[in-house]
């Protein structure tokens, strides 16, 4: 929001770098390249009502046009949240006003190796869009 350019991108390639980030979770799937997406909470645009901030959303664009970029460039991408964002800012240092958002592994898929069925399934428009 108003172009705070808040997001916080952390390429994580070294043998050391990737074992922390198996340490935090399971699903790096042999990924040679892991993004860690953040975002600087100090420098957040506060919605009306002060109720919510822009962090979360505006990081979670930036990561949702780098796996558009990766496939249209032919790199397979894999969103992560199965980690504790606590403990991945805490394993790779960062600084207190960086919140972690996802990891998105970036590489190419085994042969045979593809989403699992709940990804494919979707719930009729009719219980997710209602006109106003």
């Amino acid at each position: 929001a108003k172009n705070l350019q808040e997001q916080k991108i952390y390429v994580v390639q070294s043998p050391e770098g990737l074992a922390k980030i198996d340490a935090l979770t399971p699903c790096r799937y042999g990924a040679p390249t892991v993004l860690l997406v953040a975002f600087d909470s100090e420098n957040v645009y506060q919605y009306p009502g002060g109720g919510r901030d822009s962090g979360i959303e505006d990081a979670a664009i930036v990561a949702t046009h780098m796996m558009l970029a990766a496939c249209n460039a032919g790199v397979d991408s894999c969103w992560l949240n199965r980690f504790d964002p606590a403990e991945a800012a805490k394993a790779f240092a960062l600084p207190e006003n960086e919140q972690v958002l996802m990891l998105l592994d970036l590489g190419y898929a085994a042969p045979g190796a593809g989403p699992l069925p709940p990804h494919s399934q979707r719930k009729p428009l009719a219980e997710t869009v209602r006109y106003l």
